[in-house]
């Protein structure tokens, strides 16, 4: 099931890698983008019972948002729709591996020269779960790829890609950027 996951998933994660690292983290307006995207994606996720992640690491991640949000003085991220998930499978997938592409565009923040923007790395430092991630991994490459608890598991994650984008995207709309920073 891993390697169903990861192929058939690939387009959507491209376009959602593409759109989180194309943001300048060493900036206010691109910190503050990614920071308000995730705050608004986590907070719409109302997770599925069971499996390595759900409602503890979600109130961890936006706790530690909310405070790097107050740092940068940001405002409100965007209200999204809530997304009931009932596979914990896909949420898995989607949230621990969540947090090991944080640990790599945590490399590009800690670049940034501005104190205010370094001492808003709370989401960032967060530990990136390789423990769970390498179970959740094991596991998956026992399950069977095939059948209608696989395809609903693809198909959960993939509404968990699209939500992350609609997140970024909202994000992007309802801030702007001075015309001398980058967001990206």
């Amino acid at each position: 099931m891993r390697q169903r996951l990861r192929a058939d998933l690939a387009p959507s994660h491209e376009r959602l890698d593409r759109f989180f690292s194309d943001l300048d983290l060493a900036t206010r307006p691109g910190l503050t983008l990614f920071l308000r995207a995730h705050r608004a994606a986590f907070a719409a996720i109302r997770p599925a019972p069971g499996g390595r992640t759900g409602r503890p690491l979600l109130d961890r991640m936006i706790a530690a948002i909310d405070t790097d949000l107050a740092r940068l003085e940001a405002p409100a991220p965007p209200r999204l729709a809530p997304l009931v998930l009932h596979r914990h499978n896909a949420q898995d997938y989607v949230l621990l591996g969540s947090r090991l592409g944080s640990q790599l565009l945590r490399r590009r923040w800690q670049a940034a020269t501005d104190p205010g923007l370094l001492a808003a790395g709370a989401y960032l430092s967060l530990p990136p779960l390789t423990d769970q991630w390498r179970g959740f991994c094991d596991e998956a490459g026992a399950r069977g790829a095939d059948g209608t608890d696989a395809d609903a598991d693809l198909a959960e994650a993939e509404r968990l890609f699209e939500l992350f984008l609609s997140a970024g995207h909202a994000a992007r709309r309802s801030i702007s950027a001075p015309k001398n920073e980058r967001i990206a």
